[in-house]
């Protein structure tokens, strides 16, 4: 019987999740970097010293912002993320990108690479592998990567798009999503995996063809713990995503009071009336999948409501 635990640290606005299998761990997204002493204390009280990979799922600072903490004090063996080419269109927070943003991104993306190359942390770019999906072994348990285009990249480059040369989207529609199968559980990490509804079918819908394509894979038909793609904000959980779902538990790395102009928690509801809905604003959560799925939950202080971030 294989056990995976989840670990849901308590960000908002930001991912920084941890996978644990038998005393080996792993990150999917490390937070914005203010988390820092939040992740750090979380990462010792584990007496976690190596880390056997970081998945970073786009290039966007409230999912990278801890790499270079995380690879400078920890023995990280694997980094996996796709080329950045600062083609974002807009920024992290949503505004419209300029040369000053797309520079100080590659500064810090170069950084990164800089830092791995001393630290012998081992690189795997996935949009090399010119796959949709990319798997990977941890210690037993299949991660699944999911769409390793280069989205951005492919838009901007290829003569024959109608976004020929254009900056429009941003790192979002770049994002990859992790999918594991535990036992006779379903586990969807959504990251920021968009289901906008543009008519460029490149981008279109992206989150609902991820989702149809493992269903098939798998022969599945239902989601047992969903994190929510894009922390719960607009153009992520429409309806006929939740439907798709159908999800048993839903963590949403946000805080409910900013939720309140999304249908996100109506739409899981109308999906599945059972469905367990967590936000991570002032509690982290720790999920064991094993013969059952079960979770923890600790109380504590978000540094984002601290700081008054808004």
């Amino acid at each position: 019987m294989k056990e995976l635990k989840i670990h849901f640290l308590n960000t908002i606005w930001s991912d920084a999740i941890i996978l644990e299998n038998n005393n080996h761990y792993g990150f999917v997204d490390t937070g914005s970097k203010f988390y820092y002493p939040m992740v750090e204390k979380h990462l010792n009280d584990l007496n976690i010293k190596e880390l056997e990979f970081i998945v970073l799922t786009h290039f966007h600072n409230d999912h990278y912002g801890n790499i270079i903490n995380i690879i400078s004090n920890y023995n990280v063996k694997r980094l996996y993320l796709k080329h950045y080419y600062g083609l974002d269109g807009t920024t992290s927070s949503g505004t419209t990108s300029n040369d000053e943003y797309t520079e100080n991104e590659t500064k810090v993306y170069n950084e990164i690479l800089e830092l791995c190359k001393v630290k012998n942390v081992d690189v795997v770019y996935i949009d090399d592998f010119n796959e949709y999906n990319y798997d990977f072994d941890f210690f037993g348990i299949d991660i699944e990567l999911y769409d390793c285009k280069n989205r951005l990249y492919e838009l901007y480059s290829n003569p024959d798009s109608p976004n020929y040369g254009e900056k429009r989207f941003n790192e979002n529609f770049n994002s990859i999503a992790v999918f594991i199968k535990v036992n006779d559980y379903n586990i969807f990490l959504g990251a920021d995996v968009t289901c906008s509804s543009y008519e460029l079918e490149d981008v279109k819908e992206l989150s609902i063809k991820m989702i149809k394509t493992i269903y098939d894979k798998h022969d599945i038909n239902h989601i047992d713990l969903y994190k929510s793609c894009h922390h719960g904000g607009t153009g992520t959980n429409t309806l006929p995503l939740c439907n798709l779902l159908k999800a048993k538990y839903a963590v949403i790395t946000n805080t409910a009071r900013w939720l309140d102009g999304y249908k996100t928690f109506e739409y899981l509801k109308e999906a599945n009336n059972d469905v367990d809905i967590l936000v991570t604003d002032h509690q982290k959560y720790i999920f064991t999948i094993n013969e059952n799925i079960s979770y923890e939950k600790i109380i504590d202080e978000s540094l984002f409501l601290l700081l008054n971030k808004d």
